[in-house]
């Protein structure tokens, strides 16, 4: 029958999986880097340029929830890529929200409404041009990088990233953080207890009675 792992046991295996995982981003990134270091670019800036050639002029909110990241952090990245020739960035008008999500009072219905002010990032020429010549070479890295795993282990390990960065994460990481705070309350409480018993017991002295705390 298999043993049961404890709590202990649990937390070091989670540990040292975490540490697996934090090993292999950095070694996989600084392997990047090499294929990008000759441009003179780095792996965040290069994420931006494939980002914007996949998918198109991005609102610059989406730029950040795509690449999980800041909105300095991407105006940072966007300024160098602008810079090069390689991005631009303009100022659009939003279409309005529907009236029934726009908090307005219904008197107001009728009136003309203007949609909020946002940055859209886009392409260049130029820059559509350079991804498509560093592209090939970059991709063929990571093809290589990736070829010890087979097809379905590369389809397990994206999905497994994916969950770790999901909803349904957050909501066990909260309740994983709760459950060690009430671990914690606990085993102050039981050290209270066992505080106290001690203190009684040395009070009874002479009668022979030993208390103790249930664990």
């Amino acid at each position: 029958m298999r043993r049961l792992l404890t709590h202990r046991e649990k937390t070091l295996r989670a540990v040292q999986t975490c540490m697996d995982l934090i090993d292999t981003a950095e070694w996989l990134k600084s392997e990047l880097r090499m294929t990008l270091d000759s441009f003179d670019l780095t792996l965040a800036e290069f994420r931006t340029l494939d980002l914007l050639n996949r998918n198109g002029p991005l609102l610059i909110r989406d730029v950040c929830r795509a690449r999980g990241t800041g909105l300095q952090n991407v105006k940072r990245t966007s300024k160098y890529l602008e810079k090069r020739g390689w991005v631009r960035r303009v100022v659009a008008t939003l279409p309005p929200v529907p009236f029934e999500q726009s908090h307005k009072a219904e008197s107001t219905r009728n009136q003309k409404r203007k949609g909020r002010r946002s940055s859209v990032m886009a392409l260049t020429s130029s820059g559509k041009r350079f991804v498509r010549d560093v592209m090939p070479s970059h991709s063929k890295m990571m093809k290589a990088l990736m070829r010890v795993l087979d097809a379905r282990q590369q389809a397990t390990l994206g999905r497994m990233c994916r969950m770790l960065r999901s909803r349904e994460a957050t909501m066990k990481f909260l309740q994983e953080i709760r459950m060690m705070d009430e671990d914690q309350e606990a085993a102050e409480v039981r050290a209270e207890a066992a505080a106290e018993l001690e203190r009684l017991t040395a009070r009874m002295g002479g009668r022979g009675r030993t208390l103790r705390v249930e664990r």
